[in-house]
């Protein structure tokens, strides 16, 4: 998941989910909590997976529902899935569509969505979450209309989504009126209840809240805590500020926790100089106040954050990323079992981002040369 933090005001940009298969089987059950400690040396000499292309989605040229430079996934059952970028069409791929059908249509009127933050499966029908109207659309597989309901927000900072079927309800805040941020995640029966159940509810160290304002400027490269829902009722979640990677049931038992001493990459001035640029050319006018990048400087560490990321596949291993940094073309992945022991390693450029995965295929969104980006799956080959 990912948050824009500016001095005055943090504002939730999407949830991005890590999505798993209600195919997935159920991990077996234990009594006992597995610690996995791997050094870094030793995640450095796994075996290295080849990676290859396979088939090519779609290339952006603007004219069509591909992403231009931003795609989000989810995925909608065992062979179907959905790829959107938001506020542009959201496309269902399926054995029949390979390469996708456009789901409804983009617009404002009733049985439309305007900006789409997540797509998942609701009572049988695919749903879209309309962030900018509210609303809950829902269509059937053969892409009828079939209705729309007001989404409730108990607050601005609540974000509802999906991880893969699983109706979810994320939001950060602090626990009192001045204080560490918390991120909380809670499991809902449809995105159209107010509450459910908590099932992830630890604290962003580096944010610190009045109310609705961040007390001080955010570091230029924090750690964004990620997670993902199985569909044998746990969660996976990691700090992202060191190697830590935990599965737990939703009533808090912990499975297993991987732990390494593998830290993030150096950042270096290099890293500093491109990303205050990048901050100042995107960040809306107005938004920044004289002196907010220094203080941003200010706060940011030696080191980028040791996961940048993972993605969950329908059988439960995970991908494991390093943080991207913006001098550096490459991010190290790294493998792990459902039961988070780590298996291969590999590499992808810095500007591919990996969406789903699912057995040897890898779905990623990545520029092409000349700058088009591109919607390809990517064979992962683990050899022998």
């Amino acid at each position: 998941m990912f948050y824009r933090l500016h001095r005055s005001r943090i504002t939730t940009l999407a949830l991005v989910l890590a999505a798993t298969s209600a195919a997935c089987g159920g991990a077996a059950s234990t009594d006992v909590a597995q610690d996995i400690v791997v050094s870094d040396s030793a995640l450095s000499a796994l075996p290295v997976a080849t990676i290859t292309d396979g088939r090519l989605i779609c290339t952006a040229d603007g004219a069509d529902r591909c992403p231009l430079r931003s795609a989000v996934a989810n995925w909608l059952s065992s062979d179907r899935l959905a790829v959107w970028e938001p506020g542009r069409p959201i496309f269902v791929l399926d054995r029949e569509n390979p390469n996708g059908r456009t789901l409804g249509s983009i617009g404002q009127r009733s049985g439309q969505y305007s900006y789409a933050t997540a797509v998942g499966m609701l009572d049988g029908n695919v749903a879209v979450i309309d962030m900018q109207r509210s609303k809950l659309v829902r269509y059937k597989l053969d892409n009828t209309f079939v209705r729309e309901d007001n989404i409730p927000r108990p607050d601005e900072s609540a974000a509802p989504g999906f991880s893969f079927e699983t109706p979810v309800l994320q939001s950060i805040a602090a626990q009192t009126d001045s204080g560490t941020a918390h991120l909380k995640v809670q499991v809902l029966r449809s995105q159209t209840e107010v509450g459910g159940t908590t099932v992830l509810d630890i604290p962003v160290e580096w944010l610190q809240l009045k109310g609705r304002d961040a007390l001080a400027a955010a570091p230029l490269f924090p750690a964004l805590p990620r997670y993902a829902i199985d569909s044998d009722k746990t969660i996976i979640w990691t700090p992202a500020d060191s190697f830590f990677v935990q599965r737990r049931s939703f009533d808090g038992k912990v499975r297993w926790t991987l732990t390494s001493d593998r830290k993030g990459v150096e950042i270096t001035q290099g890293d500093i100089a491109a990303r205050r640029d990048e901050i100042f050319r995107l960040t809306p006018a107005g938004i920044l106040k004289p002196g907010d990048l220094d203080s941003m400087v200010a706060r940011t560490g030696k080191r980028h954050p040791a996961i940048g990321g993972f993605v969950v596949e329908p059988k439960g291993r995970i991908l494991v990323a390093s943080a991207a940094s913006p001098t550096r073309d490459t991010v190290d992945y790294v493998l792990l079992t459902r039961e988070g022991r780590p298996t291969h390693r590999f590499v992808l450029t810095g500007r591919t981002h990996p969406l789903l995965f699912a057995g040897d295929s890898l779905l990623v969104h990545r520029p092409t040369e000349g700058e088009p980006w591109e919607l390809r799956w990517l064979r992962l080959s683990l050899g022998k």
